[in-house]
């Protein structure tokens, strides 16, 4: 059906103003990405993945060879992001910016979803505010990691899996709302779908099948619809469990380790979750919490959703529920189900609770038409809108700053890589894999894993584990420096790690300093092989 020719003007206006917003965060985003923040060591862990994906078309890592398969197969995190390395690998090439890229490109899909939800329930100007704050809330706590503290901005310039979470949630929860309007049995099934890439990203995706699930029930889905949904999430989940089963005791090997944060019949497993809850969202108030982001979301966010529960149980507003049902459920399974209460995952709630807030400020402009004091209730508005994008965008160009003053990865591991002679195995952190995908590298954390009870139910003695990986070259940064000099009866093993490198005759060969990354000391053996 063609538009109305006085429509034309606004989506011209609408298309005009979310590109303006996606240019912005290409622009913030993309210099400096990989000087800013410092490479992080769970990024060289996935692209690892991601890159024998690309070249073998082996999930798993050889970094970690020796630890119950993991180099044939890796259970310790979701495939769906690896997956996403390799495409970008394939076309690009190995590296810590193309790494990034793909978060970026993610972060930015997000805010195009976020827009077409929140247009598709409340119109085009929530569309947008909602992708504005998005961009510019700043809410948690700085750190080495998180440098600006706007959620989106952080964990999309992390080449870690939280960012793809929203995205196949955000994409189900759209592709449901088509679902529900037209009641195709094929949007219900794809609603499904997405729920399990979701969950495939990161476990706690899986959550939104609960949210759409309650949604679709209140709304009095079809049970034949609610039958195709559940066969949509079941097809990713069922190749992924067979190739679970397939290496199962591997599979319990690798993620043996993580039993402890599930104690699903322990009743006090989820009363403790519930109470240290505040954790996840406390570093926002670390900083103090006078700030133009965190007071309009602690100031207006409850109002806000207060409103859309009227809206949804006094006038039956199936768009108000829409939004209402997961901004309350999926926080509440955080609280209780997710024992680690790590900041990064609140990326797949922030987007809900910017859209709620989105909802809200543009329906509190149109009822001030209605005031007595219009002009003052609408200066508010704006300059609390004004407040927050001040804020974030002053927080937004530390990126800039930091990359200026920060050593590149490339330029860094560059000066690693010429310190390794050819056909060398390099034992070292796994964060500094990342630019040697080329060489024989063997993480550190290999033979943590290999000798710890905590870890295998067949700890191997450290001497063993090293004698099996037989390094050539060892890279002890600053961290591994630490530890080196760690003593005592509770933790003997830096002792037992330094008398084997004296009795393979290792040589403090060269000791690389550098402004973001510290002192990296390079130790050889005296006959490589020996």
């Amino acid at each position: 059906m063609a538009a109305h020719p006085a429509s034309h003007p606004a989506r011209r206006w609408e298309s005009i103003g979310l590109a303006g917003l996606l240019l912005a965060f290409l622009v913030i985003m993309l210099p400096g990405l990989d000087a800013a923040p410092a490479a992080h060591d769970d990024e060289a862990w996935q692209a690892s993945t991601g890159w024998k994906l690309a070249t073998e078309g082996v999930f798993g890592s050889d970094m970690f060879a020796g630890f119950h398969g993991m180099d044939r197969h890796y259970y310790g995190y979701m495939p769906v992001h690896s997956f996403a390395l390799a495409g970008m690998f394939r076309i690009a090439g190995p590296g810590l910016f193309q790494a990034r890229l793909v978060s970026v490109l993610a972060g930015a899909l997000t805010l195009v979803l976020i827009h077409l939800v929140a247009r598709r329930l409340f119109g085009a100007r929530v569309g947008l505010l909602a992708v504005t704050l998005s961009l510019f809330v700043r809410l948690t706590a700085t750190n080495a990691y998180r440098l600006s503290g706007i959620p989106l901005l952080d964990v999309a310039r992390i080449a870690r899996y939280d960012i793809m979470v929203p995205v196949f949630g955000l994409a189900a929860l759209l592709c449901y709302l088509a679902a529900r309007d037209t009641g195709s049995s094929r949007l219900f099934a794809l609603t499904g779908l997405l729920i399990g890439l979701s969950g495939l990203s990161h476990l706690y995706g899986n959550f939104w099948l609960i949210a759409i699930g309650l949604l679709a029930v209140r709304d009095r889905a079809r049970w034949s619809d609610i039958a195709w949904a559940a066969l949509g999430f079941a097809a990713p989940w069922a190749a992924y469990c067979g190739w679970v089963l397939a290496n199962l005791p591997d599979w319990v090997g690798q993620t043996r380790n993580y039993g402890e944060r599930f104690g699903l019949l322990d009743a006090r497993w989820y009363l403790d979750n519930l109470r240290l809850e505040y954790l996840r969202w406390a570093p926002g108030l670390r900083e103090g919490w006078f700030r133009p982001g965190v007071v309009l979301m602690l100031a207006a966010l409850p109002p806000a959703l207060v409103a859309l529960a009227r809206r949804s149980l006094r006038s039956r507003d199936r768009q108000a529920r829409a939004l209402l049902v997961p901004a309350l459920v999926m926080p509440a399974l955080f609280a209780f189900l997710i024992q680690l209460k790590q900041t990064n995952y609140i990326i797949t709630i922030v987007p809900l609770f910017c859209m709620a807030l989105a909802w809200a400020m543009v329906s509190a402009w149109d009822r001030s038409a209605r005031a007595r004091h219009r002009l003052a209730l609408r200066c508010a508005l704006a300059l609390a809108l004004m407040a927050v994008c001040a804020e974030g965008l002053a927080r937004a160009s530390v990126f800039a700053r930091q990359a200026a003053h920060a050593t590149p990865w490339p330029e860094f591991i560059d000066r690693v890589r010429a310190q390794i002679p050819g056909g060398a195995r390099v034992l070292g952190l796994h964060r500094y894999w990342l630019g040697l995908e080329d060489v024989d590298f063997r993480s550190w954390a290999t033979v943590f894993l290999r000798s710890s009870p905590a870890t295998t139910t067949r700890p191997e003695p450290v001497e063993t584990v090293l004698d099996d990986i037989a390094p050539d070259l060892i890279l002890i940064d600053e961290r591994m420096l630490d530890y080196f000099a760690g003593t005592g009866v509770e933790n003997a093993r830096p002792a037992v790690l330094r008398a084997w490198m004296e009795a393979r005759r290792f040589t403090r060969a060269e000791v690389l300093q550098d402004r973001t990354y510290g002192r990296m000391e390079v130790w050889r053996i005296a006959t490589p092989g020996g």
